[in-house]
């Protein structure tokens, strides 16, 4: 309990730290997930994604602190997750509001559920851990003058830690954006 407390600490410290050009951004994110296993290989599996981002943005950046539920896992096996990073981008600005922004950071996710329809894998369950990646993914969205945006986001997981026995985690993440900058 004490490593989430300080990693959320930690990231709400870091993404309020801003210069005086910034403005607070903050939504709704929600879509899929589409998640195997490796070591060893296992077929793919959709899951689902939702939760909150809140942020700076300047002229050429955005960075994000994000909370959100995420399912994972691999054909026969879902791990329900509370995730949470950072997020730290480029903003590259198009035509009529359009706007990119390509991005990396660092996550944690903490197993909350896990379900798993084969007999010997359930003792993959009850050895779940806390996982640690490495987010890199795309932004593509439109912003109105009026503050408010709308924006599709694309991410990869590089996993750095084990789900559990040594079973790597491999994820994408495809996400509907919607939020608002004041």
């Amino acid at each position: 309990m004490n490593n989430r407390f300080t990693v959320i600490t930690v990231s709400m410290l870091l993404v309020t730290a801003t210069g005086s050009s910034a403005q607070v951004v903050m939504g709704l994110s929600g879509g899929g997930t589409y998640s195997d296993f490796s070591h060893p290989d296992t077929p793919s599996r959709w899951g689902f994604t939702g939760g909150l981002f809140a942020g700076m943005q300047t002229y050429r950046s955005l960075n994000l602190f994000e909370v959100s539920y995420t399912q994972k896992g691999g054909e026969g096996t879902r791990i329900d997750y509370i995730e949470t990073g950072i997020t730290a981008g480029g903003l590259a600005r198009g035509a009529n509001g359009s706007r990119a922004r390509p991005y990396g950071g660092l996550t944690v996710a903490f197993p909350v559920k896990c379900d798993a329809t084969d007999a010997p894998v359930n003792a993959f369950c009850n050895n779940t851990e806390t996982e640690w990646g490495v987010p890199v993914g795309i932004t593509l969205g439109k912003w109105k003058s009026t503050g408010g945006f709308v924006g599709i986001d694309v991410r990869y997981t590089i996993p750095i830690t084990d789900a559990g026995l040594g079973v790597l985690n491999n994820s994408w993440m495809f996400q509907i954006l919607i939020g608002r900058s004041k």
